[in-house]
């Protein structure tokens, strides 16, 4: 008795409309070299908006839509992927000193250029807080490759400035000047606006005070009428 009175109820009802199957996102191929050009552009996306800490793979991977696995392939590591991000902003910023050297001999640029070039890059660019970052927790040995688009910079700049002296010569000047103004700008890029503010000066004060120095340098020329080293 009770199964036509069911039978009953359930014709009177509308039928439930099934649920529409959510559409698959296609897997985008990518060759290993655009997987990895999109690896470093997200990571220095990251860097610039969240510090060094946000670059990780997970973070990458879920940015670009990729898998954990492909990343680690190509980088092998977090860290192995931060190398190459500074390898990157390393040999993009050598590229365009080397262009800012040849422009102030050529007398098209002033010093100031210059040392703004190398500022803008370490701060706004990123380069100093993630230098300063695999350094302090134990990774600088992933800076190495560094050094070889560091001294591809200077022997380029060396073999640009034949006939300005010998070859000794020409080398403690690019290397003094190398380590000043790389050195100062990685400092400011840290903690100079903590200084500036303590002893009250104003935003561009160690750019414009390496400005003024580094003429001393490159002209390595000291008070006492010695090379500066």
């Amino acid at each position: 008795m009770t199964q036509p009175k069911k039978a009953a109820r359930s014709a009177g009802r509308t039928p439930a409309k099934a649920a529409s199957p959510v559409p698959r996102v296609p897997r985008v191929r990518r060759t290993p070299e655009e997987a990895r050009t999109l690896a470093l552009a997200s990571a220095r996306r990251l860097l610039l908006a969240e510090g060094p800490d946000a670059i990780t793979l997970q973070s990458v991977a879920g940015d670009l839509g990729m898998s954990h696995t492909n990343l680690i392939h190509h980088f092998g590591s977090a860290a192995g992927l931060q190398s190459q991000l500074m390898r990157q902003m390393v040999s993009e910023l050598t590229t365009t000193i080397e262009s800012a050297v040849m422009r102030l001999r050529a007398g098209k640029a002033e010093m100031k250029d210059f040392v703004d070039i190398v500022f803008d890059a370490f701060d706004r660019g990123g380069a100093a807080r993630l230098a300063a970052w695999m350094a302090l927790t134990g990774e600088s040995k992933h800076l190495t490759p560094i050094g070889d688009v560091v001294r591809d910079y200077i022997d380029s700049v060396e073999r640009g400035a034949d006939g300005e002296g010998d070859a000794a010569t020409v080398h403690a000047k690019v290397t003094s000047a190398t380590l000043f103004v790389t050195v100062a700008a990685l400092g400011d890029a840290i903690i100079g606006n903590e200084l500036r503010k303590m002893v009250g000066r104003e935003r561009d004060a160690v750019r414009r005070l390496i400005g003024s120095l580094l003429p001393a340098v490159l002209g390595y020329t000291s008070a006492g009428g010695g090379p500066l080293k």
